[in-house]
């Protein structure tokens, strides 16, 4: 798989997830209005600055960086599985979890609801839509440069 994916799918989650923070989407997300309410504004940040260290990295070849942005978005991937898909399939039990996920059930919903499976809004699964696709190219670009891939093989 050629580099090339994976500086793509960086691309897109960029832009996605960018329109998504701060943008009002209505019921999308739950935004309405100008200015758009971000109350995890600096994290945000954080995430386009380091999505632009992992575009810029790919796109160059700089090892660091892949490195780095490959372990980030592993590390996106392991929350959201924790906090949105393994709760949806699994069902979840405790009040606090219960109420963390009905908070988002006015939200555009693309899944079905189903007893005490609380589906990701459509907020959360378009990201995730983004964000896995750009791990699995990221790890494979990765590994295939840093293990035996020779540059002119991966060259975008």
């Amino acid at each position: 798989m050629r580099r090339s994916y994976a500086y793509w799918s960086l691309v897109l989650l960029f832009l996605y997830y960018n329109v998504d923070r701060w943008t009002p989407l209505g019921n999308w997300k739950g935004e309405h209005r100008w200015p758009v309410q971000n109350v995890q504004s600096s994290l945000d940040i954080l995430v386009g600055v380091v999505l632009l260290g992992a575009i810029v990295s790919f796109r160059t070849d700089f090892h660091p960086g892949m490195i780095l942005g490959t372990a980030l978005l592993a590390l996106q991937t392991y929350f959201h599985l924790q906090a949105w898909w393994l709760p949806y399939f699994r069902g979840v039990t405790s009040p606090r979890a219960i109420a963390f996920h009905t908070q988002f059930l006015e939200h555009t919903q693309v899944l079905p609801t189903f007893g005490n499976h609380f589906p990701p809004d459509a907020e959360h699964t378009f990201i995730d839509f983004f964000v896995f696709p750009a791990f699995f190219f990221c790890l494979v670009a990765t590994a295939r440069r840093l293990f035996g891939r020779s540059p002119q093989s991966s060259a975008s």
